[in-house]
């Protein structure tokens, strides 16, 4: 059924990276950090880019850049590493929280969980996040699999069925002038009828990313004919994996099943490592639930103390945005995630 409303959590640890600091100070559009409450983090400047798309619009997101780079706007976190810091708010307070920064920055944009609203600002709904938990019962990824309802085992083995001529390798261990470029180049033919956040230079992203994070960071390409048809990359945090970045070739990947087979393989990833929790991050979120993800509430608030501009955004909200509807789906048997008691 469709579901507009997501799974909520009552603490952001289980999506927090304990890397992102680490990995922040590294992004090459970075800022200084600013004092909320008790806690400092970092900011960073707001840059949009859409490879493909209507001549007016390209021209918009040149001007929206043009004032980003004038430090009009302000991003709380970074947008080139999504979903990994979810700064603390104080309830009731408005942009007057952010210590001097309002002064300075009209508006500040601060990813959250949940839906709260604050005053000065407007709460902007985003993609969720797919959460997927790994009980400690299933220690295999074949327990995984059996945990599956009949219809969804078949679909997985269709999976690896159709996917068997390709193999993977572990492309962080190779030097990066050896897969950076194309990498980059696979990762914006999947982003290109897209507005992205993560800058043009997407080679030296995923470089800045391999080098900040060293063994934290694991690159996954996926080859046929000797050639890489697509990757995948993911962070490890202790007992929690973030996926990152992901690159297809589309004409090779014409059923999907490429796709599918990459997010199995970060699955087989966790029960190696000794995962439990694996953040499979936005986009795609009907197919992740297919892999037993959940959806977790995200948000956007962004602060400004502009009447005209809280105007603005709230017609915006309203009228414009899309609005996110999913059919979400259960692969798993009925109490498949609860703990068999001993015999």
């Amino acid at each position: 059924m469709g579901i507009e409303s997501e799974k909520q959590i009552t603490s952001s640890q289980d999506l927090q990276c304990g890397l992102s600091n680490q990995l922040l100070e590294e992004l090459p559009n970075k800022s200084e950090s600013i004092k909320i409450g008790n806690h400092t983090y970092p900011t960073s400047i707001l840059e949009l880019h859409r490879p493909t798309g209507k001549y007016i619009s390209r021209a918009l997101i040149k001007v929206f850049n043009a004032f980003s780079r004038k430090g009009i706007i302000r991003t709380v976190g970074n947008s080139c590493a999504p979903g990994l810091l979810f700064p603390k708010l104080a309830p009731n307070q408005g942009i007057a929280q952010f210590a001097h920064l309002e002064l300075s920055c009209p508006i500040i944009s601060v990813n959250t969980l949940g839906f709260e609203k604050y005053p000065d600002s407007v709460t902007v709904k985003a993609e969720p996040f797919m959460l997927l938990d790994l009980p400690n019962h299933w220690s295999t990824f074949d327990d995984y699999l059996n945990a599956f309802s009949s219809k969804y085992r078949v679909r997985a083995k269709k999976v690896y069925e159709e996917t068997q001529g390709i193999s993977k390798c572990y492309l962080d261990e190779q030097a990066p002038n050896s897969w950076a470029a194309h990498c980059g180049s696979l990762l914006a033919t999947t982003l290109q009828d897209k507005t992205i956040a993560i800058g043009k230079n997407l080679p030296e992203l995923l470089i800045c990313y391999h080098k900040s994070l060293g063994e934290n960071y694991r690159i996954i390409g996926f080859h046929q004919n000797n050639e890489i048809i697509g990757f995948i990359t993911y962070i490890i945090d202790d007992n929690k994996m973030f996926a990152m970045h992901l690159g297809l070739n589309k004409d090779a990947d014409t059923t999907g099943k490429l796709y599918q087979r990459m997010l199995y393989t970060l699955v087989e990833e966790a029960f190696e490592l000794g995962i439990t929790k694996i953040n499979f991050g936005r986009t795609g979120a009907e197919i992740k639930s297919t892999l037993g993800a959940i959806p977790i509430e995200n948000s956007f608030v962004v602060f400004t103390r502009s009447k005209a501009l809280l105007f603005l955004f709230k017609v915006y909200v309203k009228y414009i945005q899309k609005k996110f509807i999913y059919t979400y789906r259960s692969p798993f048997k009925a109490d498949a995630l609860k703990s068999p008691l001993p015999a």
